[in-house]
């Protein structure tokens, strides 16, 4: 009896087709959702006994992130110069960037440490950036980050 050529040509394109469809879906880019933004000081600048942060705050989800509240301090050499809480309402777009500026009042302890930068007592301060971001849709997201902070040349009492 001679088999039917017809039948396993058929039964073998199938397989070879539906094994295909399944490399595919696995080598598909995953959907984030639920992640923390990635949350990082690009300038710092104090003048008038204020200090005035500007953040970068990069959604690494693949939808967009509506955050209403964000708590975070700032420590600069072990010393906490900025806590900030309060109200955000802001959305950033899937994969995108937002910058959001902050100001606060300045401490004793932050303007002596500044201004040791400033004036060229050391080269740069180690930093540490740590919060809680909370969004409409997954609630509280956990950020930290750690950096050094240098002074700009050319512009006094402003710092990145």
């Amino acid at each position: 009896m001679k088999p039917d050529t017809h039948v396993n040509t058929k039964t073998l394109g199938f397989a070879l087709l539906l094994l295909a469809a399944m490399m595919l879906t696995a080598c598909a880019p995953k959907l984030i959702r639920g992640a923390a933004p990635m949350v990082r000081m690009t300038e710092l600048g104090h003048a008038d006994e204020t200090i005035a942060l500007q953040l970068s705050m990069r959604n690494v989800n693949g939808v967009t992130l509506d955050i209403l509240h964000i708590d975070f301090s700032m420590s600069v050499d072990g010393n906490e110069i900025i806590v900030y809480k309060g109200p955000v309402e802001t959305s950033i777009a899937a994969n995108g960037t937002e910058s959001w500026p902050v100001e606060v009042e300045e401490s004793q302890s932050s303007r002596e440490l500044l201004n040791k930068l400033q004036n060229g007592d050391v080269k740069s301060l180690p930093y540490a950036l740590r919060g809680t971001i909370t969004s409409k849709e997954d609630g509280d997201l956990h950020f930290e980050y750690e950096g050094h902070i240098y002074p700009l040349p050319g512009r006094p009492g402003h710092f990145r």
